[in-house]
Protein backbone atom coordinates (compact mmCIF):
# COMPACT_ATOMS: atom_id res chain seq x y z
CA UNK A 1 0.00 0.00 0.00
CA UNK A 2 1.40 3.32 -0.75
CA UNK A 3 0.98 6.81 1.04
CA UNK A 4 -1.61 7.59 -1.48
CA UNK A 5 -3.91 4.86 -0.59
CA UNK A 6 -3.35 5.66 3.02
CA UNK A 7 -5.44 8.70 2.34
CA UNK A 8 -8.57 7.40 -0.30
CA UNK A 9 -8.89 4.45 1.51
CA UNK A 10 -11.97 3.62 4.00
CA UNK A 11 -10.04 3.45 6.94
CA UNK A 12 -9.19 6.87 6.57
CA UNK A 13 -12.02 8.32 5.30
CA UNK A 14 -14.93 6.67 7.46
CA UNK A 15 -13.43 7.43 10.55
CA UNK A 16 -15.63 7.15 13.56
CA UNK A 17 -17.80 4.42 11.78
CA UNK A 18 -15.17 1.95 11.04
CA UNK A 19 -15.73 -0.73 12.85
CA UNK A 20 -13.12 -3.75 13.55
CA UNK A 21 -14.54 -6.67 11.30
CA UNK A 22 -14.55 -3.88 8.45
CA UNK A 23 -10.54 -3.23 9.18
CA UNK A 24 -10.35 -6.95 8.97
CA UNK A 25 -11.95 -8.09 5.65
CA UNK A 26 -9.98 -4.85 4.57
CA UNK A 27 -6.47 -5.85 5.28
CA UNK A 28 -7.46 -9.55 3.99
CA UNK A 29 -8.25 -7.68 0.24
CA UNK A 30 -4.43 -5.93 0.37
CA UNK A 31 -3.62 -9.56 1.32
CA UNK A 32 -1.78 -8.08 4.40
CA UNK A 33 -0.15 -10.30 6.88
CA UNK A 34 -2.03 -10.39 10.68
CA UNK A 35 0.52 -10.00 13.31
CA UNK A 36 -1.75 -9.41 15.81
CA UNK A 37 0.01 -10.44 19.21
CA UNK A 38 -1.67 -12.15 22.36
CA UNK A 39 -1.06 -9.56 24.64
CA UNK A 40 -2.63 -6.36 25.26
CA UNK A 41 -1.05 -3.85 24.04
CA UNK A 42 -1.53 -0.25 24.92
CA UNK A 43 -0.70 3.27 23.15
CA UNK A 44 0.97 6.58 24.69
CA UNK A 45 -1.34 9.31 25.52
CA UNK A 46 1.32 11.29 23.60
CA UNK A 47 0.54 9.86 20.46
CA UNK A 48 -3.41 8.97 21.31
CA UNK A 49 -5.00 11.11 24.46
CA UNK A 50 -7.68 9.22 24.85
CA UNK A 51 -10.24 12.52 25.86
CA UNK A 52 -13.24 10.29 26.05
CA UNK A 53 -11.45 7.47 28.25
CA UNK A 54 -12.52 4.39 25.77
CA UNK A 55 -11.46 0.66 27.20
CA UNK A 56 -9.30 -0.25 24.00
CA UNK A 57 -8.73 -3.88 23.21
CA UNK A 58 -5.60 -5.18 21.57
CA UNK A 59 -5.03 -4.00 18.48
CA UNK A 60 -5.29 -6.06 15.04
CA UNK A 61 -1.97 -5.52 13.69
CA UNK A 62 -1.46 -6.04 10.09
CA UNK A 63 1.95 -5.64 8.28
CA UNK A 64 2.86 -4.99 4.37
CA UNK A 65 5.68 -4.70 2.59
CA UNK A 66 6.33 -1.68 0.37
CA UNK A 67 9.03 -1.95 -1.37
CA UNK A 68 11.85 -1.68 -1.90
CA UNK A 69 12.96 0.34 1.39
CA UNK A 70 10.06 -0.09 3.37
CA UNK A 71 7.78 -2.43 5.89
CA UNK A 72 4.72 -1.04 7.17
CA UNK A 73 2.63 -2.13 10.05
CA UNK A 74 -1.09 -0.82 10.74
CA UNK A 75 -2.39 -1.31 14.39
CA UNK A 76 -6.50 -0.51 14.68
CA UNK A 77 -7.36 0.42 18.30
CA UNK A 78 -10.51 -0.19 18.80
CA UNK A 79 -13.13 0.03 21.59
CA UNK A 80 -14.17 -2.96 23.31
CA UNK A 81 -17.79 -1.88 24.21
CA UNK A 82 -18.68 -1.11 20.61
CA UNK A 83 -15.51 -2.30 17.82
CA UNK A 84 -15.14 0.96 16.26
CA UNK A 85 -11.86 1.77 15.68
CA UNK A 86 -10.41 4.66 17.89
CA UNK A 87 -7.08 5.41 16.31
CA UNK A 88 -4.72 3.70 13.52
CA UNK A 89 -0.90 3.95 14.01
CA UNK A 90 0.89 3.23 11.06
CA UNK A 91 4.21 2.26 11.11
CA UNK A 92 7.29 2.30 8.28
CA UNK A 93 10.38 0.68 9.17
CA UNK A 94 13.49 -0.35 7.08
CA UNK A 95 13.31 -3.63 5.02
CA UNK A 96 16.09 -4.94 6.41
CA UNK A 97 18.82 -5.90 3.60
CA UNK A 98 20.70 -8.88 4.43
CA UNK A 99 23.83 -8.50 2.73
CA UNK A 100 27.15 -7.28 3.65
CA UNK A 101 27.02 -4.06 1.92
CA UNK A 102 24.39 -2.78 4.01
CA UNK A 103 26.59 -1.11 7.09
CA UNK A 104 28.81 0.54 4.05
CA UNK A 105 27.90 4.51 4.57
CA UNK A 106 26.64 5.06 0.94
CA UNK A 107 23.79 3.00 1.59
CA UNK A 108 22.87 4.82 5.34
CA UNK A 109 22.81 7.55 2.67
CA UNK A 110 20.44 6.07 0.55
CA UNK A 111 18.30 4.72 3.27
CA UNK A 112 18.10 8.38 4.99
CA UNK A 113 17.02 9.32 1.92
CA UNK A 114 14.28 6.97 1.38
CA UNK A 115 13.04 7.84 4.92
CA UNK A 116 13.23 11.63 4.57
CA UNK A 117 11.47 11.32 1.24
CA UNK A 118 8.37 9.34 3.07
CA UNK A 119 8.41 11.97 5.48
CA UNK A 120 7.54 14.79 3.63
CA UNK A 121 5.30 12.72 0.99
CA UNK A 122 3.46 12.25 4.37
CA UNK A 123 3.78 15.51 5.17
CA UNK A 124 2.73 17.16 2.38
CA UNK A 125 -0.50 14.48 1.72
CA UNK A 126 -1.42 15.63 5.83
CA UNK A 127 -1.12 19.27 4.75
CA UNK A 128 -3.58 18.99 1.40
CA UNK A 129 -5.98 16.42 3.86
CA UNK A 130 -5.88 18.96 7.19
CA UNK A 131 -3.77 22.12 6.20
CA UNK A 132 -0.60 23.77 8.45
CA UNK A 133 0.00 21.95 10.91
CA UNK A 134 -0.83 23.32 14.23
CA UNK A 135 2.68 22.14 16.21
CA UNK A 136 5.86 21.47 14.11
CA UNK A 137 9.43 20.32 15.77
CA UNK A 138 12.12 19.50 13.61
CA UNK A 139 15.41 18.38 15.79
CA UNK A 140 16.98 16.83 12.21
CA UNK A 141 20.49 18.28 12.08
CA UNK A 142 20.04 20.78 14.95
CA UNK A 143 20.88 18.73 17.59
CA UNK A 144 24.14 17.37 19.32
CA UNK A 145 22.74 14.73 20.59
CA UNK A 146 23.07 11.05 18.35
CA UNK A 147 18.82 10.27 18.66
CA UNK A 148 16.48 13.17 16.88
CA UNK A 149 12.65 13.06 16.73
CA UNK A 150 10.77 15.26 14.16
CA UNK A 151 7.20 15.68 14.35
CA UNK A 152 4.16 17.63 13.54
CA UNK A 153 1.05 17.68 14.39
CA UNK A 154 -2.01 18.36 12.54
CA UNK A 155 -5.52 18.90 13.17
CA UNK A 156 -8.77 19.54 11.31
CA UNK A 157 -12.30 21.17 12.37
CA UNK A 158 -14.05 18.02 12.34
CA UNK A 159 -12.13 16.72 14.94
CA UNK A 160 -9.66 14.67 12.73
CA UNK A 161 -6.24 15.09 14.44
CA UNK A 162 -3.24 13.55 12.57
CA UNK A 163 0.31 12.67 14.34
CA UNK A 164 3.28 12.35 11.94
CA UNK A 165 6.85 11.81 13.32
CA UNK A 166 9.47 10.31 12.44
CA UNK A 167 12.90 8.84 14.90
CA UNK A 168 16.33 8.65 13.81
CA UNK A 169 20.18 8.08 14.96
CA UNK A 170 23.06 8.95 12.21
CA UNK A 171 25.31 7.13 13.73
CA UNK A 172 24.00 3.61 13.65
CA UNK A 173 21.40 4.30 11.09
CA UNK A 174 18.16 3.81 12.41
CA UNK A 175 15.32 5.29 11.16
CA UNK A 176 11.63 5.25 11.46
CA UNK A 177 7.95 6.72 10.82
CA UNK A 178 4.93 6.47 13.34
CA UNK A 179 1.70 8.02 11.85
CA UNK A 180 -1.16 8.02 14.46
CA UNK A 181 -4.63 9.29 12.57
CA UNK A 182 -7.53 9.63 15.67
CA UNK A 183 -10.75 11.63 15.63
CA UNK A 184 -11.59 13.32 19.37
Amino acid sequence: MTNRLIFESKEFNEFGKLDIKTVIQLERQKHSKDITPDHLIGIEEGIYPNKNKYILATPKIYGIKERPNFKLETEYFYAVNDSLVRVILYQWDDLQKKNADFFKEENYTKKFKAFQDNFDNLSSKLTKEFGEPISKNIEQGKIKEETFRDDLKFKRADGMNAYLFMFGNDNNGYRQIRLAIYKD
